[in-house]
């Protein structure tokens, strides 16, 4: 049976990325590579890539994912979503009604583990208390009404934990807005103590790294004065001021928090896209996508054939812009085919131009988007 060409470029950029002194170049070379460099890479499967689904047409021959596997593919604005799994409905963290009927309330596994240990920490402190989440993504991500982000899986909004008039426990799935006086509709509060134990459960989680937690500004300095009073460490005071924001181009979020988180380490390397900033305790892991980027390039001297396409695609989905140099000298192969496609990539690349097909992996401009 002939191993898919695709699976060939994997086990080859395997060997590669794991400081291999020369690419493997016979069958019984290619039987011999060591795995074990395949740690750095998404796991790759040995079934043909899907053939329809929620994977665009022009992805499928190069998303390197095994059956079952997860990912948040593209930006949080034009990408999608693959095997995402959907919020509990019941528990310390529970879906809106309204959001299960819409069918938005899936996102990676990462982030919902991390909301879930979020949630479960203040119903520890705070028996009783209820995560109520709001929209994440569609099941398989792609454009969800009502919101301008929300695409691949890294985003989900948040109901406010809350007080009742009587000062008991309030938690409503019912989104009002709260004002100055920290007050909303029926003579709710917010609870501050609780929402600041769900805004440092979440900056301290060890699976993921929140990049954005979108709230109004009365509410973003009510949480910060009451984590400062409550003797909160100052590291962790200095991250919430970093990610607490109220967002430029939508609603103040008066009403409930938008949480985004950064791309894993893994989806990195499958085309998932942060935008700017970086906070400065973010794990890029630019090494890792370095050694993956060194291993595609010897495929772009192989003449045109799938392996050299696969290459120039997940360059292009990496905005592996430290390429930029090989795909100009490219652009003078005399395969106009080869010639043509490195144009392309390396003008996308630079910013010159976004073909058509590329449009969604346009690296997003940092602005702070609901």
């Amino acid at each position: 049976m002939r191993t898919p060409s695709w699976l060939v470029c994997i086990l080859l950029l395997a060997a590669c990325a794991d400081g291999a002194p020369s690419l493997p170049t016979t069958g019984q070379a290619l039987a011999e590579l060591d795995l074990a460099a395949l740690r750095l890479l998404p796991a790759a499967s040995v079934e043909a890539p899907p053939s329809a689904g929620p994977v665009p047409a022009f992805d499928r021959p190069y998303l390197d994912l095994a059956p079952g596997a997860s990912a948040s593919i593209g930006t949080t604005r034009d990408g999608y979503l693959v095997g995402g799994v959907p919020l509990p409905t019941s528990g310390p963290l529970a879906s809106r009604p309204v959001s299960v009927r819409r069918d938005a309330v899936y996102a990676t596994p990462a982030l919902i583990r991390a909301l879930s240990r979020a949630a479960e920490r203040v119903a520890r402190r705070w028996p009783g208390s209820v995560l109520w989440a709001g929209d994440a993504s569609a099941r398989h991500g792609g454009d969800l009404p009502k919101h301008a982000s929300h695409n691949s899986g890294r985003d989900v909004d948040l109901a406010f934990y809350r007080r009742a008039a009587s000062g008991a426990l309030g938690d409503i799935p019912t989104m009002t807005v709260v004002g100055e006086d920290l007050r909303a509709a029926g003579g709710q509060t917010f609870d501050q103590a609780r929402n600041w134990e769900l805004v440092a459960a979440l900056l301290e989680d060890p699976e993921v790294e929140v990049q954005w937690i979108f709230v109004a500004s009365h509410l973003r300095q009510a949480l910060l004065a009451h984590a400062r009073e409550a003797g909160a460490r100052p590291d962790l005071v200095a991250r919430a001021e970093a990610v607490l924001a109220q967002p430029s181009d939508s609603s103040p979020h008066a009403e409930h928090f938008h949480v985004r988180v950064y791309c894993g380490p893994e989806e990195r390397l499958a085309g998932c896209l942060d935008a700017a900033p970086f906070h400065a305790w973010v794990h890029r892991r630019d090494a890792e996508l370095t050694r993956f980027v060194d291993g595609l390039l010897p495929f772009l001297d192989r003449g045109w054939s799938d392996e050299l396409q696969w290459a120039v695609t997940r360059l292009v989905r990496m905005n592996a812009t430290i390429a930029l140099d090989r795909l100009r000298r490219l652009e003078r192969d005399p395969d106009p085919r080869v010639a043509a496609l490195a144009k392309d990539a390396a003008d996308f690349l630079s910013g010159r131009r976004t073909p058509e097909a590329w449009a969604r992996w346009r690296a997003p401009d940092g602005v702070l988007e609901d």
